[in-house]
């Protein structure tokens, strides 16, 4: 009786909130902050509180979320686009039922998408709002346009800093070419690879205060990721840490970090459909690659 209740609220939820869909964009300033074993892990903790999750992966070859999780399959966004694979065909399935889609080539290619392959790459997504509870984004470093297309686009910013000076200039940098060129103005902070708490909370705070002071944007932390050495003995099996080692200290920190994305509201409007994440993507795209030619 307890799980038909629970799969009847379940569905009371999915109706009122109209197929919304939370579609989070984690990314950095620069390469090795641990972006993508933070996806991997964050995407398995909201599965283990029964999200259906899907991760957009940007990355390509070793640093790719395919390559850490292990799982086969060449096909990409690209092969949706072109009307050569369905959206269906180009998600792979993960741990936990988790379901990962490559993006990278079709990525680049929405900039310049024709009326009929623009229409058929919206429907795709419009045809999964119903499937799919969570998005999150691997996202390329960086501040270049091209790379700034997935953060402009999706409802949320994880940005991922570490206790390294290169780490908080690169994320600064990144804050202030998205809120000053492109008006984002919302950022999460999770710091990873901390002693304590308190060590994380000092980074944030000096990151805020000078992102306060000359940008007037103020941004939130998201929280901590201790270091943890099941950490990499966990990519070295192929494994997220939260199911590989579930008493890991990080493994915990994933689990709360899942449940306080569970925690942010839902989009309020069709801005929370998956065809119009999609939608915005194009038009991102569309803008930045404007951008980078001035």
């Amino acid at each position: 009786m307890g799980e038909i209740v629970a799969d009847q609220a379940e569905g009371l939820r999915r109706l009122l909130q109209h197929d919304y869909v939370r579609v989070v964009a984690v990314t950095g300033g620069r390469q090795g902050v641990g972006r993508t074993t933070a996806v991997a892990n964050l995407a398995v903790a909201l599965a283990r509180r029964g999200r259906r999750v899907l991760i957009l992966d940007e990355q390509v070859g070793r640093r790719s979320i395919g390559a850490m999780l292990d799982i086969a399959g060449g096909d990409d966004l690209l092969h949706v686009i072109r009307g050569e694979r369905t959206l269906e065909q180009v998600m792979r399935p993960g741990p936990e039922g988790i379901m990962v889609a490559a993006a990278a080539q079709g990525l680049t290619a929405l900039a310049g998408l024709d009326a009929s392959r623009e229409d058929r790459i919206v429907h795709a997504f419009r045809q999964l709002s119903a499937a799919i509870d969570v998005v999150l984004i691997d996202a390329a470093s960086g501040v270049a346009g091209d790379r700034l297309r997935l953060s402009l686009a999706a409802q949320e910013v994880v940005l991922m800093v570490s206790s390294s000076a290169a780490s908080l200039t690169d994320a600064y940098a990144l804050i202030k070419v998205l809120s000053r060129d492109f008006a984002r103005r919302q950022f999460r902070i999770l710091v990873n690879r901390v002693t304590d708490q308190a060590e994380g909370e000092a980074i944030f705070t000096h990151l805020s205060g000078v992102a306060a002071r000359f940008l007037r944007i103020r941004p939130v932390l998201m929280g901590c990721v201790p270091k943890d050495d099941r950490l990499r003995q966990a990519s070295r099996l192929y494994r997220p840490v939260v199911d590989a080692f579930p008493d890991a200290p990080a493994a915990a920190a994933f689990r709360r970090l899942a449940e306080t994305i569970d925690e942010w509201p839902y989009p309020k409007d069709e801005t929370g459909r998956l065809d119009h994440f999609m939608q915005r993507l194009i038009q991102r795209s569309r803008l930045t690659a404007e951008c980078s030619q001035y």
